[in-house]
Parts: structure tokens; C-alpha cells; sequence
């Protein structure tokens, strides 16, 4: 089947009012629209246009813009954080707890970063190529500087709550997020207390950071030691505790590290790829802990140690943190003392060329997996698995007993695969605890004891042809040891013939194992991971996954084609004949350039027949250009 030569239609120009945010007293953005038009500006209780506080049920977010609503009309009480990057956010229906509760809005442009960022403002020195940077203050000017270069404030110790800092943060109109406390776990040291232990007390913490969501920003919780963060009933895990049993709002971690548990005064010289599975197990602890973003705000090898392993240890890590689903931003942190430094008589030393040459990837992703992908964990594991996607990337982490014996318990990413085909993918990294397994499987049914064929990668290197032919039967396994480096992973199906094959690659493939196993027609296939225990996960980072089938085109993408539009003077309203159970989405670019295509409206067809979707176009230009992408 061939996809079909998309077709663009001419839309003739529409006027409309224009506003970051549209609200809706009804779900599914039904009910009248009511604008809010004024960006920085808090709407609060009565202040809401049209009587709308306690009324909003559904919204939707113009691209380029975030939104932060809370239910009471100083900012406090349950809220949320709505994020529209590249292309418009629809939120089809609130939270319950936000549900007609809203009595707090603000709107402020969003700013597009990548990951790599800095601790203070290096611009005056050779280029890290850096986009964002943090200083342990807050600057009402730095806040107002537009550029690449994006500026983080930070409410570093408990004057940064008050009243005299909320008005500071509010002037910065070029500011989307706030950092929280910085070592207050430290009690005799860090966060401005000195001997003072204010907000080492965890409650009174709380009490003090729950004043930063009056001013409507993206908040990070406080940046504790080591400790704080990764002992079970540490600082930061008690504080984030505390929050949410509040309703307080925190949308990213804050984290340091700087491999303390090591002893690095004693052991100086040890592999980078030591500290490298400490520092990977440090990041993962805290994300299924908590499972929000992570912002790594300062970490290093240790300023106990050389630059020579600062620097092994960086070429190690900065590509995990680029991939990593659940890494949103970082930023490496100079260790006092010269090794492992930036710079030297003002140029850049052999570490701060590293940290510059790391290509950067977008920071922030909505996370929202192609339509065709669904995932779930199979078997009654003790610790519920996730999938988290960004432009390509699957960072798929999967608790459970194990994949063997009679019976499964994974972290499953599948999808349909009718008749015969294969799915490949890249195995970037194996987060391993014990015999984790992580890479392809074709199952029968989501059933734990169903058939299945499998090709695995452990991080020790060994790759496993696993397989169950008969249902609740016994699992026998195919093994190859002695891999090392990223690889590519191939499981095909040809009539009742399945074929695992590895690759380094994806060119010359060597075969594994080749099993005859009847399956019925239609199966599932996709990513499996199990940490093989279940009391830890095993994160594993997917690239360059395709499905290909003899029934359908490439899956690894969604199936675009379109549809034709009507339009009229300010309003457009788009008709087109559907069918029951697939979903139409409306995307309008102005240029035609790739990566100019914005979604704006989308619907899932109930019946078969002619179906509409609608779009009030907001400040367009003379000409816009529409297509309709249908999604198997």
C-alpha cells in the first residue's frame, strides 16, 4: 500500500480576535470561547473574563505559550501547568479537581530550550553552547533579557518566598520557570541559614515554598545533597511528600550530584564507568520516586578527582542525559579546585570542549506517543512500568519478576501487527539491575503466560533469543555473549517462522536463533523490558524503531492524508467523509516548510460518513495552507 501524495488547499483570510488562551465552560471546548488575551497577566476570581471563575471545563493553549491555573485566586490549592511548545494544546476536559474550580490563571510565552545548560552566566566566556543558564539569585534584569540564552531564577533560601522576591519574579517577562530552595537539607551551611537551620526543617519548608505559586511559573523543587534525594526517607522525598498530601504544586525535580557515596577522598582514581552506573541508578531512584522531569542543576565526578576522569566520565554521561526520557534540562558543575574546569587563561580547556561539542536536544516534550503505540505492563508486577517519548525516542522502564518459566511480568510498548512483517530497533542503553532484559518481543496476547518470540540485550553485553510456543509453556532461551557498544536489534516473522538477529550496525546482520511458534494473525509486537525483580526498574533508551508489515505501510509513522477544506470569512469549518474508530486531526502551516505544521483541532470518528472539524483562526496570514492527517 503506498501513502497517498498529500494535496494542500489555499485557506482565504480569516480575522479573529487573538488570544494565548481560549476557555471553555463545557468539555471538549464546547460552550461559548472566552478569551484571555493579556500574556503575564494573573486572572483571578472575579477578574476572570465573562464570570468565568468556576466554570472552566476544557481550554485550549495557542502554541508558544504556558498556562498555570490553580483553584484558588491567589494561586494556592491544587493547580497545574499546561504547556503549548511547537504546536497548539487542546485539553479536552480539566482534572476533576480542577474541573469547574479554576480561579486562578496566568499566561506567559514559552521559550523553546534545549537541555544543556550552565551554573552562572558564562556568556562572556568562550561558547559552551549552552541555552539556558541559572544563578543561585534572583535579577529582575536578567529576567527581561530576550535571546537564546534563557535565564532560570532561583528562590535560593527562605527570603525567596517573601513578598519583596513574589514581585520580583512577577517583573520577569522573559522567565517560564522558578528554581526552588538550594541545599536546604544543608542545615548549617547552604539555602542562607548558616547556623539557622530554617528550612532544614521540612515543614517549615513547605509552609515557605508554597507562597512561589502566587506568581504563576513553572516551579522545580528544592536541589538537596546527595542524601537528601536518594535515601527513601531523605530531605527532598520527605518534602515532596509533604506537598503533595497539600496540594502543592511542583513540576520538575531539582537534583545534585557529586558521587559523595563513593568516598571519593579515598578513592580517587577509579573507572568513569563506575561513577557513570552510580550517577545513572542516582537519576532513575529519583525519577520512579517521584515521576516528574529532572533537572540536574550541578553534578560532577568529584573535585577529589582528575580532570582525565571528569572528563571520561562526561563523555559517558552527557549522551545518556541527551536521551534520557526523563531528563529534562542540566547542567555541569565546575569543581572547586581546576580539575575538570571550563576554562584556563581564557580559552577551553579539553573539558569545557566536551561540554561544548555535545549536541543538545529540546528539553521539554509533551511525551505524547504515536496514536499506533500503546503501553501497559503484563503480569502482576509489584512496581508499574512506563513509556516516555520524545521526537523518536522511547525510554521504556519495566519492573517485574521477570520474562521466563510459564509466565511474564514486563513493561510492554506494543502495537498490531497483522500477517507477516519485522520490527527493528536501536538499543541505545541498558540500565541493568541484576538480568534485566530490554529489546523486541512479538506476543500472541497481552496474557502473562502467552505465546511469545523475543530478542534481548542485557548491559553486560549478552544477547537473548528468547521464546514460549505453546501457552503457560516453558520458555527456552538462545544466547550470545561478548557484545559491546549500542545495538540493533531484529525480530521478523515470516508465516510461523520467526527470525532474532543482532546487528552493530544495521546493515550486516547476524542471526540468532530461527523458530517455527504458530501464532494466530494478528499479534502484538514492540519494546519489552524487566528488571527481572521486582523491587528496582531497568530504563531502557529505544532509537530508530520501525514496524514494517506486508498489510500495512511503515508504523513507525503516522498515515497522512487529506482531506478538502470549506472556509469562511473569520471561521473555518473543514468537511470531509470518515470512517468509525479513526482519528482526524486538523494540522494548518503557513510556510509549508517542515516542522511548520501545527495541530489544531482534532476527533475520532463515531460513525461512518461525512464529519467536520472547525478552527477559529487566530491572527493567521493571508493565506494559510490545511491538511487533515488520519490516524489508523
Amino acid at each position: 500500500m503506498m501513502r497517498p501524495t498529500p494535496i494542500f488547499i489555499v485557506l482565504v483570510q480569516t480575522t479573529l480576535f487573538a488570544s494565548p488562551l481560549t476557555i471553555f465552560d463545557e468539555a471538549n471546548l464546547n460552550g461559548p470561547g472566552i478569551a484571555i488575551p493579556e500574556t503575564f497577566t494573573i486572572y483571578s476570581g472575579s477578574n476572570i473574563p465573562s464570570n468565568f471563575e468556576d466554570k472552566i471545563s476544557s481550554l485550549r493553549v495557542d502554541a508558544g505559550h504556558m498556562v498555570v491555573v490553580s483553584t484558588q485566586a491567589d494561586g494556592l490549592g491544587p493547580g497545574k501547568t499546561y504547556i503549548a511548545d511547537q504546536e497548539d494544546l487542546i485539553v479536552r476536559a480539566l482534572p476533576d479537581k480542577l474541573d469547574n474550580a479554576v480561579s486562578f490563571i496566568r499566561v506567559v510565552p514559552w521559550r523553546s530550550t534545549n537541555k544543556k545548560g550552565t551554573a552562572g552566566d558564562l556568556r562572556d566566556e568562550p561558547s559552551l553552547n549552552a541555552s539556558w543558564y541559572y544563578r543561585w539569585s534572583r535579577n529582575i534584569s536578567e529576567g527581561q533579557v530576550s535571546g537564546e540564552y534563557e535565564y532560570v531564577p532561583m528562590s535560593w533560601g527562605a527570603a525567596g518566598t517573601s513578598a519583596p522576591a513574589l514581585a520580583d519574579y512577577l517583573a520577569m517577562n522573559q522567565v517560564n520557570h522558578l528554581l526552588g530552595f538550594n541545599e536546604s537539607d544543608n542545615c548549617f551551611d547552604q539555602s542562607g541559614q548558616y547556623g539557622n537551620p530554617k528550612l532544614c526543617n521540612v515543614p517549615t519548608a513547605v509552609e515557605l515554598y508554597k507562597n512561589l505559586q502566587k506568581v504563576g511559573l513553572r516551579l522545580g523543587s528544592p536541589a538537596t545533597r546527595e542524601e537528601g534525594a536518594q535515601n527513601t526517607n531523605g530531605w527532598l522525598n520527605q518534602f515532596i511528600t509533604e506537598c503533595e498530601e497539600a496540594s502543592i504544586r511542583i513540576d520538575f525535580v531539582a537534583l545534585h550530584w557529586y558521587d559523595w557515596e563513593s568516598s571519593p577522598l579515598n578513592n580517587r582514581v577509579v573507572p568513569a564507568s563506575q561513577i557513570f552506573r552510580r550517577f545513572k541508578r542516582y537519576l532513575s531512584n529519583a525519577y520512579h520516586r517521584h515521576r516528574k522531569p529532572l533537572w540536574i542543576t550541578e553534578f560532577n565526578a568529584n573535585r577529589h578527582r582528575s580532570t582525565e576522569i571528569q572528563n571520561e566520565f562526561l563523555e559517558l554521561a552527557l549522551p545518556y542525559l541527551e536521551s534520557i526520557g526523563y531528563v529534562e534540562r542540566y547542567s555541569y558543575f565546575q569543581p572547586n579546585g581546576g580539575a575538570g574546569d571550563f576554562f584556563e587563561n581564557g580559552q577551553l580547556t579539553s573539558t569545557g570542549e566536551i561540554y561544548r561539542d555535545q549536541l543538545s536536544t529540546p528539553a521539554y516534550s509533551s511525551k505524547e506517543m504515536p496514536s499506533i503505540w500503546n503501553n501497559q505492563d503484563v503480569g502482576s508486577v509489584a512496581l508499574a512500568g512506563t513509556t516516555i517519548y520524545s521526537d523518536g525516542v522511547f525510554t521504556v522502564c519495566g519492573s517485574g519478576s521477570g520474562i521466563g518459566g510459564s509466565a511474564d511480568e514486563f513493561h510492554y510498548t506494543h502495537t498490531q501487527l497483522p500477517g507477516d512483517g519485522s520490527v527493528i530497533v536501536q538499543v541505545d542503553t541498558v540500565l541493568q539491575r541484576g538480568e534485566s532484559k530490554a529489546g523486541l518481543m512479538i506476543r500472541e496476547t497481552l496474557d502473562e503466560g502467552s505465546k511469545h518470540a523475543s530478542i534481548f540485550l542485557t548491559e553486560s553485553g549478552q544477547a537473548r533469543f528468547e521464546h514460549r510456543s505453546s501457552i503457560n509453556g516453558s520458555t527456552v532461551a538462545t544466547l550470545k555473549g561478548n557484545l559491546s557498544g549500542p545495538y540493533w536489534l531484529k525480530l521478523e516473522r515470516e508465516e510461523n517462522k520467526i527470525t532474532g538477529s543482532y546487528s552493530n550496525d544495521a546493515s550486516t546482520w547476524t542471526t540468532l536463533s530461527e523458530q517455527t511458534i504458530t501464532f494466530s494473525e494478528n499479534v502484538r509486537v514492540g519494546l519489552a523490558v524487566s528488571s527481572q525483580n521486582d523491587t528496582n526498574f531497568c530504563d531502557t533508551i529505544f532509537k530508530n524503531l520501525s514496524v514494517q508489515s506486508d498489510s500495512v505501510p511503515d508504523q513507525s509513522q503516522d498515515f497522512l492524508e487529506l482531506e478538502y477544506f470549506k472556509a469562511d470569512e473569520g471561521y473555518l469549518k473543514i468537511e470531509f467523509s470518515g470512517l468509525t474508530g479513526k482519528t482526524y486531526t486538523l494540522e494548518i502551516s503557513e510556510t509549508l516548510e517542515p516542522g511548520s505544521w501545527r495541530s489544531v483541532n482534532s476527533i475520532t470518528a463515531s460513525s461512518n460518513g461525512q464529519q467536520s472539524l472547525d478552527y477559529n483562526s487566530i491572527g493567521s496570514p493571508d493565506a494559510l495552507f490545511g491538511r487533515i492527517r488520519v490516524e489508523n
